[in-house]
């Protein structure tokens, strides 16, 4: 047996050279791994390429808003009123009309002249339709006004705001540009291609629309297999970027990447890695959120309902929603009751009669406001209403949304007497005390993992916002090893806001972070603060394509300024500074960091110009007041100094650091009483503040009320033992002076 197979060995040898020929030349068998590689260099190959086998998704999509995001201008897509229809908003005069198979619309345009202007595209369909046209240098700008498909009639997107070019909001402006605002979200397989020499756009899509593609990414893979399934019969089939089988979480992610408040990290993406490979998503901060996280201005669904329960007990987008028509799975309450038990759909619990919209479950726990003029969006965040704080922070809630002739302190009791004293847990119950009163416990709330990522996040800036110590500031640091790459992210920019250490050994290991919104922070720090950056090569060039997809956005002439500010290129700050203000004119962070540098290069009527457009720009900026009387300190003029300093105070009672410099104000003009109330309704939110409570003692001292200055004296001790100030203060009011 043994000399048998030693005879045919090298004919066996033979044949399986030639069946391995054989199977690489009809492409053999593919793993996942194989497949890998070959989606990741996969084409676009259009939707109707989907539908000789997905017919019936096909057919659904053509019905959706995803297919009606983006189409050519023609009488078979505009719906809107060209039939020679004229009207004015804000005195500016529109008319409407055709030439042959062509819309236009005459109106005023760049520099206030009046010209006709072509329509190329529309966009969506219900409730509303937008429409685009073409301008020099690669622009697609959007028309202000719009067409509501509802009433059958043209409306103003922002009514009561009156703009003319330059501005930003002007329709020719930046927040009209279809290339940096829109076409991202509303066409497949999209790249800007901006180019900053010549401000000029090079955009291109491969399919007009949100198709097939958008979701489940590049086809020309899946294609093959199924076109050839005799060649490919004993391989795994390639995978999909988006599928039935893709889990709750990263299905959410990957819907985010549209249905986001979010900035762009890479120049297009493709459909490889993380969301926050690829996007900056905007956190809980106030005013596009509430302080408890309920949304305020437009927020795209995702930051919203990852802050829900529903998200971490594995509930997704499409639980609710058929993922090709969009629409939702069931009507009213027979949606929830899809997961809820019945009970909650009874008297018993909404306490409203039956069968009305007061007794439908998304009007008590998903609250919604209108945006663009007409489009009601509903809150993702799935929450309990809370009267009771309403009634201590501010906040809004449900009941008085439809209540509006009743008190909040009405709701909360109405809310008592019907479910009880007890309220259900929620985050906002911590993260409210922490922001209003007191701030300390927001460290402790970051670390408790049962709350939403994205609100420990949030929960961690507001913490960033308070004026912190040397330990405090170190206490951030054990969030550099969060799970949560959006934690990780805040630590980091959290640790930025502070120059008064270096932290670049603890920094560096997050540059190389698996997820690139880390990294990119992570060498930000270093940029910040002027370090070197030799052995960062990888992380330079994706900063590098950050700053360059962003350049054509005021924030990313901002980003610039700030780079060359720290190298020491004042010129060049404030250069882009310049320019940031050129794309956007209110963009004041910029504004009022080039206040600062005029300030610091001894301009200093620059400087109180500057702070002055802002003020007149934005009259409750309390930041503007804040800083120009800082300014009016340094020059001497006391009494303009004192006035901007109250007035910051006025407008934004929470600023700890303008109450600290107008109290200290006040006590260097002897009013030692009213600096002495200032602190104490500080001290209220932040009571365990150390220069608050060393002015709050020094006042004391000054109006011999030796008792009380011995308490505040204590309280120092206990948060600094070693200050030995303190303990000397302390002996000579203990009456032993040594």
């Amino acid at each position: 047996m043994i000399e048998f197979l030693i005879k045919f060995r090298p004919f066996s040898i033979f044949f399986f050279f030639i069946f391995t020929l054989i199977s690489c030349e009809d492409g053999g068998y593919h793993s996942i791994q194989d497949w890998n590689e070959e989606v990741a260099q996969a084409q676009f190959v259009g939707s109707e390429s989907c539908k000789e086998c997905h017919q019936k998704e096909f057919d659904e999509w053509q019905k959706s808003h995803h297919y009606k995001s983006m189409e050519v201008a023609d009488s078979s897509t505009i719906l809107g009123d060209f039939e020679n229809k004229s009207m004015e908003f804000n005195g500016i005069k529109y008319k409407f009309f055709k030439k042959g198979k062509q819309y236009f619309v005459h109106t005023e345009g760049e520099n206030h002249i009046y010209s006709d202007f072509e329509i190329k595209y529309t966009f969506g369909f219900i409730p509303l339709q937008q429409y685009l046209i073409a301008f020099p240098n690669g622009k697609l700008q959007t028309l202000l006004v719009a067409w509501n498909d509802k009433q059958k009639q043209w409306y103003h997107l922002q009514p009561n705001m009156k703009v003319h070019h330059p501005d930003w909001m002007h329709w020719t402006g930046g927040s009209m540009n279809w290339n940096n605002m829109c076409a991202d979200c509303h066409s497949t397989n999209l790249k800007k291609n901006y180019e900053t020499t010549h401000e000029s756009y090079h955009t291109t899509y491969s399919i007009i629309n949100v198709s097939c593609e958008s979701c489940h990414g590049p086809q020309s893979v899946h294609l093959k297999f199924y076109k050839n399934l005799n060649k490919y019969s004993k391989s795994v089939p390639p995978p999909q970027y988006l599928s039935k089988k893709t889990p709750a979480k990263d299905l959410v992610d990957k819907c985010a990447r549209c249905h986001a408040r979010r900035s762009q990290l890479t120049e297009y993406f493709d459909y490889q890695g993380h969301f926050l490979d690829h996007y900056d998503p905007s956190l809980m901060e106030f005013p596009t959120y509430e302080y408890d996280g309920q949304f305020k201005d437009e927020d795209y669904e995702f930051a919203s309902f990852t802050q829900s329960k529903m998200y971490h007990f594995n509930v997704s987008c499409r639980d609710c929603h058929h993922m090709h028509t969009m629409q939702l799975k069931k009507q009213g309450n027979d949606l929830c009751l899809s997961c809820h038990l019945p009970k909650y759909n009874t008297y018993n619990h909404h306490f409203h009669k039956e069968n009305t919209e007061a007794s439908q479950c998304i009007n008590c726990h998903m609250t919604g406001n209108n945006y663009m003029g007409i489009d009601f969006r509903r809150d993702h965040s799935f929450r309990v209403p809370r009267p009771d704080q309403s009634v201590k922070y501010g906040t809004p809630n449900a009941c008085n949304g439809c209540h509006k002739d009743q008190s909040s302190k009405w709701a909360a009791e109405v809310v008592v007497k019907n479910y009880g004293v007890k309220r259900p847990a929620h985050f906002s119950d911590e993260l409210l005390v922490g922001y209003f009163e007191k701030p300390e416990i927001l460290l402790h709330f970051v670390a408790n993992l049962n709350h939403p990522d994205i609100v420990r996040a949030s929960a961690l800036n507001y913490w960033s916002d308070n004026h912190l110590n040397e330990r405090e500031i170190k206490e951030v640091l054990k969030f550099f090893t969060d799970k949560s790459p959006l934690v990780r992210n805040q630590a980091v920019l959290t640790i930025g806001k502070f120059k008064n250490a270096d932290y670049s050994n603890e920094v560096k290991p997050l540059l190389q972070d698996s997820i690139r919104l880390v990294r990119l922070s992570a060498f930000r720090y270093f940029v910040m603060n002027n370090k070197d950056l030799s052995e960062m090569s990888s992380v330079q060039k994706e900063y590098e394509i950050y700053l360059r997809v962003n350049a054509d956005f005021a924030s990313g002439q901002h980003q610039l300024a700030l780079i060359r500010q720290v190298k020491g290129d004042i010129a060049g700050a404030l250069q882009s500074y310049k320019k940031a203000l050129k794309i956007d004119d209110h963009y004041n962070m910029s504004r009022m960091n080039m206040a600062l540098l005029y300030y610091q290069n001894g301009q200093i009527k620059e400087a109180e110009n500057t702070y002055l457009k802002v003020i007149q720009q934005e009259p409750d900026y309390a930041t503007a007041y804040y800083m120009l009387g800082l300014l009016y300190n340094e020059t001497g003029d006391l009494k303009s100094s004192l006035r901007y300093l109250e007035i910051s105070t006025q407008k934004d009672p929470n600023n700890i650091r303008a109450i600290y410099n107008y109290s200290l104000k006040l006590q260097e003009i002897g009013e030692y009483r009213k600096s002495l109330k200032m602190i104490e309704n500080a001290l209220k939110k932040s009571s365990n503040h150390e220069d608050l409570l060393y002015l709050k003692l020094l006042a004391l001292l000054e109006l011999k009320e030796n008792s009380q200055a011995l308490q505040v004296c204590e309280n120092l001790i206990r948060l600094q033992p070693q200050n030995e100030n303190y303990n000397n203060l302390y002996k000579q009011l203990k009456g032993n002076p040594f």
